[in-house]
């Protein structure tokens, strides 16, 4: 009905799925109960339908039955920002559990992790792209990426956005550490870009009430944007990349951009294709199809090479499709090593 109105996408979102529905619609969990448990069982449902081929998935952050309690509410903004269906919904007659209904401090926290959402939305796009040409997954488990490792196939309480983002909740009441697995692989802490410097073991992560674990691994580079109030604004700035780089130097990802509300815009040809790749101090991009109308192109802004070393880098050039170079002047933090 949407599409007969507007002619443009929408989203169809049910509980009654089957394999193959993962091709029209995306999932939602189910009417859930507002307790700590649904919380990590929500991560369990989600990497259970990625298998089931049905990418688009998330459960009522903050519980759908009985009424929300503020640590256990605010934990579930957190991990529910994450989810690649991210709302906050619950069911009639229950006390409303939106983060502007607790207070500044519940409000300012969601709006800081909804930021990072925002910020990584084109990562997650290309994820979903993926998805839908290759019939890859978008949230899996840590297994699907280091199954020789055995210690990550009994893990189900931290997950990964494709192979480069890892993320470890706060599930539990006044938990203010918590004991996540470090895989075997080069990691960045998101939130200070330095390499955490351990790998294959358990770590315990501190966890403040505002904040999540988040860690970017190394040999990958993601697309990001500025977050705005909504999606119209924020596909209008630049696009960014952070380049993780691995222990060999070498990094490698890919953007997928179209105008964001076509149908069937895979199908048509009518969308950006881009793969990066890092290596010897060099970062190339290639253009893979570019079917984009003019209005929808983006220019390329901020570029963060997270792990480039100690010694000081004081300048980089940029060359063109034409074969010209540009000066560019770097800044380089010798402490976070960016």
């Amino acid at each position: 009905a949407l599409l007969n109105v507007t002619g443009k996408r929408g989203i169809v979102v049910t509980r009654s799925t089957y394999p193959s529905s993962g091709k029209w619609a995306g999932h939602w969990l189910g009417d859930n109960f507002a307790s700590w448990d649904q919380l990590y069982k929500s991560i369990i449902g989600m990497m259970e339908f990625s298998l089931f081929g049905i990418p688009y998935t998330g459960a009522d952050i903050c519980g759908f039955f009985n009424n929300a309690e503020y640590e256990m509410c605010l934990r579930w903004m957190q991990l529910g920002a994450f989810y690649p269906y991210s709302r906050n919904h619950n069911g009639k007659g229950n006390m409303r559990q939106d983060p502007v209904a607790w207070n500044a401090t519940f409000s300012e926290a969601s709006l800081n992790v909804l930021n990072i959402r925002y910020t990584l939305l084109p990562y997650l796009y290309t994820l979903m792209f993926e998805a839908h040409t290759k019939g890859s997954t978008v949230v899996r488990p840590l297994l699907h990426e280091f199954v020789n490792d055995k210690t990550t196939w009994d893990i189900y309480k931290q997950f990964l956005w494709g192979p480069a983002l890892l993320i470890t909740p706060a599930l539990d009441q006044g938990a203010r550490n918590v004991d996540g697995y470090v895989p075997n692989a080069r990691w960045y802490d998101f939130h200070s870009a330095k390499d955490v410097g351990v790998r294959g073991q358990m770590v315990t992560m501190p966890t403040p009430l505002d904040h999540i674990n988040l860690h970017i691994r190394g040999g990958y580079i993601l697309p990001w944007q500025k977050p705005e109030n909504n999606t119209y604004y924020s596909r209008r700035n630049p696009l960014g990349l952070i380049v993780a780089l691995s222990d060999s130097g070498t990094a490698q990802g890919s953007f997928f951009w179209d105008d964001g509300e076509g149908i069937d815009t895979v199908e048509r040809e009518q969308y950006l294709l881009t793969s990066f790749a890092a290596e010897s101090n060099n970062l190339s991009s290639q253009v893979l199809h570019n079917g984009l109308a003019h209005a929808d192109q983006l220019t390329v802004g901020v570029v963060k090479v997270w792990g480039a070393g100690s010694v000081k880098i004081t300048e980089a050039t940029l060359t063109d499709m034409t074969g010209t170079t540009h000066p560019l002047t770097p800044q380089h933090n010798l402490d976070t090593q960016v």
